[in-house]
């Protein structure tokens, strides 16, 4: 018997944590003993015109966010054609806009798909739809401080991009693990006074699982970790600065993150993310450093070092002992960070996802 089946996925509204364990839970909607996913290995999508004009920032950010898409290692890739005039549901082509309809805040992919049975399953995505809410307080701005994640106003439309095209690549939530399908607007890397939204690991794993293996390697570091579980959605929380007992450190807030009050000499347990979204298990070599500017590079002044290991099966949250320098200035803001991949020796797709930071100041 064939049938249509019609799956609808939004993106979170708000933030609740909760305690669930970490595991790599990439998911997907199955028919019978098949993964319902597109028989084809390119698919465009269409935008409107009216939400995503020509020459405009909001066309900008979503290009960008198919472009993050297409990071994952498997064979699959969107394309983007802009200006559609006409736009609506289950009409053969595969469509993104905005609507004012509050029914879909703050997103909503609407996915349909065949499934049937003729001497074994068939199963195949046929359209997928993405409606945005334009209520929701989007912005295409990539400046940490104006995003919800960093003490900002405004969701990122970048990641809740990134989010819903993940759904039309045929994944569903996940609250096990820091990731895209689960909280989206605290799934995001900051280096250098620039927020960048990305696939990450679990979904790259999820589209390798879908679509088989293509090719492309990408390491990351994050300020970012898994909380906990919000009904069918991940939690994330900043990664932290330790003291050696594992107990956190002072702080205040500063630029949408705790800055955390350290002395020279002393000795803090660093914690960060590390992911890899790339083809192939990677060891990477690490630098730890201390910077006067958010701009963490090589060039800034190298404290320590180490390598990971790293394969697609979930994301790494670590720390590492650093002692802090003693000829730092009192009373002045630091920026203690890392990059991983530091000597450029794996070929990655993106290198701008490779330093991250945690602020500091000197008592």
């Amino acid at each position: 018997m064939k049938s249509s089946q019609l799956f609808r996925s939004l993106a979170l509204l708000g933030a609740l944590a909760g305690a669930s364990s970490m595991a790599h839970a990439a998911s997907w909607n199955e028919c019978g003993d098949q993964k319902v996913k597109w028989g084809s290995n390119s698919i465009t999508l269409r935008s409107s015109s009216v939400g995503f004009p020509a020459g405009s920032s909001w066309l900008s950010a979503l290009s960008t966010a198919v472009a993050r898409v297409n990071d994952n290692p498997s064979p699959f890739n969107f394309s983007l054609s802009s200006g559609d005039t006409s736009v609506g549901f289950d009409n053969g082509q595969n469509e993104i806009w905005f609507s004012s309809d509050s029914a879909y805040s703050p997103a909503v992919t609407y996915t349909w798909s065949t499934c049937y049975w003729l001497f074994g399953y068939h199963a195949s995505i046929d359209e997928t739809d993405i409606v945005f809410y334009n209520g929701t307080a989007y912005t295409t701005s990539t400046t940490p401080t104006a995003l919800w994640p960093y003490g900002g106003s405004s969701r990122p439309i970048q990641t809740t991009a990134i989010h819903e095209i993940g759904h039309a690549l045929g994944l569903n939530h996940v609250n096990t693990e820091y990731n895209i399908m689960g909280q989206d607007w605290t799934h995001i890397h900051a280096n250098g006074g620039v927020a960048r939204a990305y696939f990450g690991e679990d979904a790259s794993s999820g589209a390798v699982s879908l679509y088989g293996l293509g090719s492309g390697e990408d390491v990351a570091l994050t300020q970012w970790k898994y909380l906990g579980a919000s009904g069918e959605y991940s939690t994330h929380q900043r990664t932290k600065l330790y003291n050696t007992s594992g107990v956190e450190l002072s702080g205040t807030s500063f630029e949408g993150a705790r800055r955390y009050a350290v002395n020279k000499g002393q000795t803090v347990q660093f914690e960060l993310s590390a992911e890899n979204n790339g083809a192939n298990t990677q060891t990477a070599d690490l630098g730890f450093y201390v910077s006067t500017n958010d701009l963490i590079s090589t060039a800034d002044t190298l404290i320590g070092t180490g390598s990971l290991t790293l394969s697609r099966d979930g994301v790494h949250t670590f720390k590492v002992n650093l002692v802090i320098p003693n000829n730092l200035v009192s009373g002045t803001n630091y920026w203690l960070g890392a990059v991983i991949d530091r000597s450029g020796a794996i070929g990655e797709i993106s290198e701008a996802n490779n330093a991250t930071y945690i602020p500091i100041r000197v008592n």
